[in-house]
């Protein structure tokens, strides 16, 4: 990749972080009386102001929370979610003290139904958490027992804070009662989590094929893929298009079936507008019909895999690693994984990522990611202090699109997520000692700090090869993920799928319906779920007609469907 531009002496990092963190802790002050501490009540921004010098709360501060554990974390030195660089930084720095009370896996399941046991035997809150399960986090907000942010977001959040959210207002949705905001969403860049065509490059060149534009052209790839031999073993045993579809057709980072069904001009199982501006649900359009003919059809000629019923995102990143698969949908790092998996066992294999082909219409449909991962919860006992500790906090990591120092959290973040050498971040896992870390997952969200545009800004121009400024650069100063890592240049291949995904944002479809479950949803939604697998799934194996899905979007509609929509629209009116 070309030069990243050129940083600032890193001796600046505190002088800037602090004297950011005196100018924010000053304009909060600001205008604001002081009035004695209210505990349990909502009206918590009323409370005096801490005593906060050059950027360090003094005394320090005290939060506690629980956390769910990462399975992707690493700790070294003997560190835990407890008691770890950035945990100490942040006391040493910032003056807020951040107390771990307990942690449990969050990939089994384990954290959530913790958090549930937490919430059912009455059992004291911790002051903040994230939860990142929907009905979890509707579980607290109907409890009664955390807090309405609205009222301290606008009283103690940064002017930088307040306007990476303001860029993204829908995100505040899944978290709103009766017009106030329950919880502060974790954000998280959108850009990459849309699937191009994945393809791969060796097959394509062996068999002397060029990428589809067309789904004509998809079509002769596709069987080409399949009656070829394009891995060279003599055997008909590859599948040209691979997607999950066991319990659901979308969710699956790699595998994603929604560009498939947009080639038809439909998504499923996704709530978006229509013609007439209102919600509909994709699941009954019409061109759901031509794409369960055109799968059926794709399946009897064993373009895709006879158990495709049974694919889910693990079987899918199972099928790419034995290099079986020609083309898949999945978002921009599927190289770094499965794809690496693959390349263990055969090193000249490669996926590439293209545009998707035009479909029917001409036109493109694709989901792209809510531009959130879950949110974080408070407890409505926090005490005055501990919540603007919790938001000086906050106000802290976004002080990164404040800056033109990249290395802002040097003092947490290197000799665990780089070393620095002539200035430049060195983020080869050899040269760190005792192995790279991302100490992003020790933060309270376990999330980068996200600014939408500004970060949208920075990774397209990385992407691109092009120089970027300290200011951008600092961008990425809570992930300090500054450039692609040298020493693994399957990460070059993301920047690649990243670019070839900005071009074809017209594709791009979110979750428009971003609200708790409606009433009807919570009494007919897995049935209706349940409907909709079996005759899509009965049709793709030619066990009902193609036309039997006229009767389904029927019975869709009379049982429940359409109550569903009428509700939907009324929270799509409340909030648009």
């Amino acid at each position: 990749m070309g030069k990243k531009g050129r940083f600032f002496s890193t001796t600046l990092a505190v002088v800037v972080l602090t004297a950011s963190l005196a100018a924010c802790s000053s304009n909060n002050k600001e205008g604001n009386g002081s009035t004695s501490n209210n505990k349990g009540s909502d009206s918590k921004a009323n409370a005096s102001e801490l005593n906060i010098v050059n950027g360090k709360i003094e005394p320090a501060v005290t939060i506690t929370m629980v956390r769910g554990e990462d399975p992707t974390a690493k700790f070294k030195n003997n560190e835990t979610y407890a008691d770890n660089v950035h945990t100490r930084w942040a006391k040493e720095a910032l003056g807020v003290d951040i107390k771990t009370l307990w942690s449990s896996p969050s990939a089994d399941g384990s954290y959530d139904t913790k958090l549930k046991l937490m919430l059912s035997s009455g059992e004291e809150l911790p002051d903040v958490f994230v939860s990142t399960q929907p009905n979890t986090t509707n579980m607290f907000i109907e409890s009664g027992k955390v807090l309405d942010v609205g009222e301290a977001f606008e009283k103690y959040a940064s002017e930088t804070y307040k306007a990476a959210m303001s860029e993204v207002p829908e995100a505040w949705h899944p978290f709103m009662k009766d017009g106030k905001k329950y919880a502060l969403p974790v954000l998280r860049p959108t850009m990459g989590t849309q699937s191009p065509l994945w393809i791969r490059q060796d097959w394509l060149d062996k068999l002397g094929l060029k990428a589809p534009a067309t789904i004509e052209e998809f079509e002769v790839v596709m069987d080409a893929f399949v009656n070829k031999d394009p891995d060279g073993n003599g055997k008909k045993d590859t599948v040209a298009l691979d997607f999950g579809m066991k319990d659901a057709f979308l969710g699956y980072p790699v595998g994603d079936s929604s560009w498939i069904f947009g080639l038809f001009g439909a998504i499923p199982e996704r709530w978006y507008p229509g013609k007439d501006g209102k919600l509909q649900y994709g699941s009954v359009q019409p061109g759901i019909k031509e794409a369960l003919a055109k799968l059926k059809e794709w399946k009897d000629k064993g373009y895709i895999a006879q158990d495709i019923a049974l694919h889910d995102f693990n079987k899918v990143a199972e099928n790419v690693a034995t290099g079986k698969v020609g083309m898949l949908g999945g978002e921009n790092w599927l190289m770094v994984y499965p794809g690496s998996m693959m390349l263990a066992s055969n090193p000249t294999a490669m996926y590439v990522p293209y545009l998707l082909p035009k479909g029917n219409n001409g036109e493109n449909m694709r989901t792209i990611a809510s531009p959130y991962t879950g949110a974080i919860l408070i407890s409505k006992d926090i005490s005055d202090e501990a919540l603007q500790a919790f938001f000086h906090y906050q106000n802290a990591l976004y002080e990164s699109y404040n800056t033109d120092d990249p290395f802002l959290f040097k003092g947490f973040q290197e000799g665990y997520d780089y070393v620095i050498q002539d200035s430049k971040a060195i983020v080869d896992e050899k040269k760190i000692t005792g192995g790279k870390v991302a100490t992003m997952k020790y933060t309270i969200s376990g999330a980068q700090t996200v600014y939408p545009s500004k970060l949208l800004e920075a990774t397209l121009k990385r992407a691109k090869g092009e120089e970027l400024s300290n200011q951008e650069l600092a961008a990425f100063a809570t992930s300090a993920i500054f450039g692609a890592d040298e020493s693994n240049p399957l990460e070059k291949i993301t920047d690649q799928a990243t670019l070839v995904i900005a071009t074809q944002t017209d594709a791009d479809v979110p979750e428009y319906f971003q609200g708790p479950a409606t009433p009807t949803m919570s009494s007919r939604n897995e049935l209706l779920k349940k409907m909709q697998m079996d005759t899509f799934t009965e049709i793709i194996y030619g066990k009902q007609p193609v036309d039997a899905l006229d009767a389904f979007v029927e019975k869709w509609r009379s049982s429940g469907g359409d109550d569903i929509t009428k509700e939907i629209n009324a929270w799509y009116d409340s909030v648009k």
